[in-house]
């Protein structure tokens, strides 16, 4: 069972005046009283109003009060974007359950590494999706003190959505929840260890952190949200919470097509997009006609001159976001900003929080690289079930120490510079992979790319510069660095070596998975050294 006695909710008493005294029920109930019948999902050719949410969610409540799942347990979804995740947010929260969202992209090991690690009583689980059958993998991961519960097709003998739907003439009370209360354990993006971190968020963190950015945001009456981030990932939720607390429509994307997506933006007027650089690449490259009014993105870093691309190609408003799982909207430009700042930085804090830049303990001055340290009254209360590593990210002030390197602007925006483990040290020379990066964005022919620290004999680090390209186009080294003399970028930061692959491994939330990624050049460079040694 979950609970959030042993966890500690960080930051000042000023900063606690942002919450908002939120729980899931309360917001959604809230619409519901308000405006029941207006649309709330559009879900391809379906539509469901705030009363049809509320009405399923309480079925499946009582299911799973049949069940036996009681407050404080943990109950895993492996859903995609769907009207079943969205009724399993709720009717999960109704019983006072904690909600795991699962990424569809993780595989037995992770997925086991998960449920054993909070001790998960069900799992909602896809039968079938996009034609991959997934009964092989929830019979591995069912024991006797977990079961899975198959949306779509399955056999007769199963648990099956259909049967916890079914019981229409049931009903059961909401619990009592308080807006401290355990709400949602999120995996750290990239998380594939026997060690996973879990992030654990309340109700009133997660959602006043909606709230502060609706306001900040200044969404308008009419909007509707399409994410295409999978709801699994802490900027994909923010999506339907933010829908929640503004009572605007939401729009669902089940997977990533941009065919698809244009297709439910006609068909719901989406408004907003939410969706990670890579796939803001795609919308460009591929050029479907949409008409938005503004983009969101992040979960990456996002380059200036894809920012114009967005403007120019989807003649729409951009608002880019630097968050983390531990945080969720944690800085992000505004509607009213000038258009250059969303070009050079990820913006200022939400509102009522708070960022610094520190090394060797101090804060620097504006302009200088640094960590950036993060404290906010919508943060996690710590890692589940781990304390040690609780601490070693979070100071006693409630300081989040991020790993994420930065330096702040002279007007108060924060510029996003990488992860430190990215910082390549050549010869002394310190220099971030994320600034080569962003001046490789526009490189012709390119369809991913990330920049590598390679260890070096002499000098003990130099960059190389890994990439997929498009059909039909070649890339040499000297095409690179003269794409860099052209950007007048110091040659000491030039990556050294150039590694193509078919595909650069990616995280669920669509970020370059690093790891995998060196793991797959030093395959690469060990076949190379083979080929020469004749082995």
């Amino acid at each position: 069972m979950v609970t959030i006695e042993d966890y500690v909710l960080h930051g000042t008493d000023a900063q606690k005046a942002y919450l908002q005294g939120l729980t899931w029920p309360q917001v959604v109930g809230a619409v519901v009283d308000r405006a029941g019948d207006a649309i709330a999902v559009f879900d391809g050719p379906h539509t469901y109003r705030w009363r049809d949410w509320w009405t399923a969610a309480g079925q499946l409540a009582a299911g799973l009060h049949a069940f036996g799942i009681q407050k404080g347990d943990v109950v895993a979804v492996y859903l995609p974007n769907s009207w079943e995740f969205l009724v399993a947010h709720l009717g999960i929260a109704w019983v006072g359950a904690v909600m795991l969202p699962l990424h569809l992209a993780h595989g037995e090991h992770e997925l086991r590494a998960l449920l054993e690690r909070v001790d998960a009583r069900l799992i909602i689980m896809t039968a079938e999706w996009r034609g991959k059958n997934y009964r092989a993998l929830g019979e591995a991961l069912e024991t006797p003190d977990r079961r899975v519960i198959w949306v779509g097709p399955s056999l007769a003998d199963d648990l099956r959505w259909e049967g916890f739907m079914g019981s229409r003439h049931m009903s059961v009370p909401l619990a009592r929840l308080d807006p401290n209360d355990p709400f949602v354990l999120l995996a750290s993006s990239g998380t594939a260890s026997s060690r996973p971190k879990i992030c654990l968020h309340s109700h009133d963190g997660l959602l006043s952190n909606a709230w502060a950015a609706a306001r900040d945001g200044k969404y308008q009456l009419q909007d509707v949200i399409i994410s295409a981030s999978p709801f699994s990932h802490a900027f994909g939720l923010l999506s339907v919470h933010l829908s929640a607390v503004t009572g605007h429509a939401m729009a669902l994307l089940p997977y990533w097509d941009v065919s698809l997506l244009s297709e439910r933006v006609q068909a719901s007027r989406a408004s907003v997009l939410f969706a990670v650089p890579a796939q803001l690449r795609d919308l460009v490259d591929q050029g479907p006609s949409l008409t938005l009014r503004e983009v969101r993105t992040g979960g990456a870093a996002v380059p200036a001159d894809l920012v114009e691309d967005v403007r120019r190609h989807l003649q729409a408003g951009v608002i880019v976001q630097w968050g983390m799982t531990e945080v969720g909207a944690g800085c992000y430009t505004r509607p009213d900003d000038d258009a250059d700042v969303a070009s050079r930085s990820v913006g200022r804090p939400c509102r009522g929080a708070e960022v610094r830049v520190v090394e060797n303990g101090r804060d620097v001055e504006p302009g200088q690289l640094g960590e950036l340290w993060y404290r906010s009254p919508y943060q996690f209360r710590g890692y589940y079930r781990d304390p040690e590593l609780s601490r070693q990210i979070v100071d006693d002030e409630g300081w989040i120490h991020t790993g994420d390197l930065a330096q702040m602007n002279p007007d108060g925006t924060v510029q996003y510079r990488g992860r430190r483990t990215e910082l390549i040290n050549r010869g002394g020379l310190k220099f971030s992979a994320l600034e080569v990066e962003s001046l490789l964005t526009d490189l012709p022919g390119v369809s991913q790319l990330a920049v590598i620290a390679q260890p070096d004999r002499r000098l003990g680090e130099r960059a190389l510069l890994v990439v997929a390209l498009k059909p039909g186009t070649r890339l040499e080294l000297t095409d690179v660095r003269d794409h860099l003399a052209q950007k007048q970028l110091a040659k000491y930061k030039w990556p050294e070596e150039l590694v193509v692959l078919n595909r650069l491994p990616t995280t669920p939330s669509g970020k370059i998975a690093r790891a995998r990624l060196e793991e797959a050049v030093r395959t690469v460079q060990k076949g190379w050294s083979d080929a020469v040694s004749g082995n």
